[in-house]
């Protein structure tokens, strides 16, 4: 499913546990800070995804400026082959491997923009658990590890698994405990929950008994992701969310 599909889901699935539980989550009928925890717990799971909304914020730099920076930087070796290797042996070879260089630059790009977002996501989570050695704050460790887990999870594996959601819950609720925050921890749970069935609509499915069972499991009737199903999903759900507002 596309992220606005998962948000719009994520927010009826939140609003719903709210509603029915009560409206405690919400300073007013709609605050800031709890929608951007149901944003966050809503796309959270597509993170063991390179190209997902949320993966691409750990990206310094779109795969389209790495390319414009690569141009660029083999337009100034151009220039310097040419007045300084111009009458070289080497010059036809290096001006050669220059040309190749531009006409991969796309594909250079893609894979350096993963490998880049990889290594920031990594370094996130790394920061994390070392926070939380070094000043003592057990909540860090558990976001750092997740970051990590993420990096070398199968896309719908350990993110859309029953188990994820259960670690997801515990963390933010050792968040709320040790800081002293509200509790976010059930709103959260069901918001990531709420993605991994939304998944489940997909032909692809989803590994949701992982690690005990890597079967992909999907619903009887699937969707295509874009698709005008989908569309549809997304302008009933706005509409829930609108009521459920309301109601609040």
């Amino acid at each position: 499913m596309l992220a606005r599909t998962h948000i719009a889901l994520g927010l009826i699935a939140a609003l719903f546990t709210a509603t029915f539980i009560g409206a405690s989550y919400f300073e007013s009928s709609f605050d800031a800070v709890t929608l951007l925890i149901i944003v966050v717990a809503a796309l959270l799971p597509d993170l063991d995804m390179g190209t997902s909304s949320l993966a691409g914020k750990f990206g310094i730099f779109k795969a389209n400026h790495i390319q414009k920076i690569w141009l660029v930087v083999l337009m100034i070796l151009g220039i310097l082959t040419t007045f300084y290797l111009k009458d070289t042996p080497v010059f036809y070879g290096v001006l050669f491997i220059l040309i190749l260089c531009g006409l991969f630059s796309k594909d250079f790009a893609k894979k350096s923009y993963h490998v880049l977002r990889n290594f920031v996501q990594g370094m996130v989570g790394i920061g994390f658990v070392a926070a939380a050695y070094y000043y003592r704050q057990p909540p860090l460790l558990g976001i750092g590890t997740v970051l990590l887990l993420l990096l070398f999870s199968k896309h719908r594996g350990l993110s859309h698994s029953i188990l994820f959601v259960i670690i997801t819950y515990a963390i933010v609720r050792s968040i709320s405990t040790f800081y002293g925050y509200k509790d976010y921890s059930l709103l959260f749970g069901v918001t990531v929950l709420s993605h991994v069935v939304g998944d489940m609509f997909t032909k692809a499915g989803v590994m949701l008994l992982y690690p005990f069972s890597q079967k992909r499991i999907k619903l009887p009737y699937t969707i295509k992701t874009g698709g005008k199903l989908e569309n549809i999903i997304f302008f009933l759900a706005c509409l829930g969310v609108f009521r459920l507002i309301k109601l609040l």
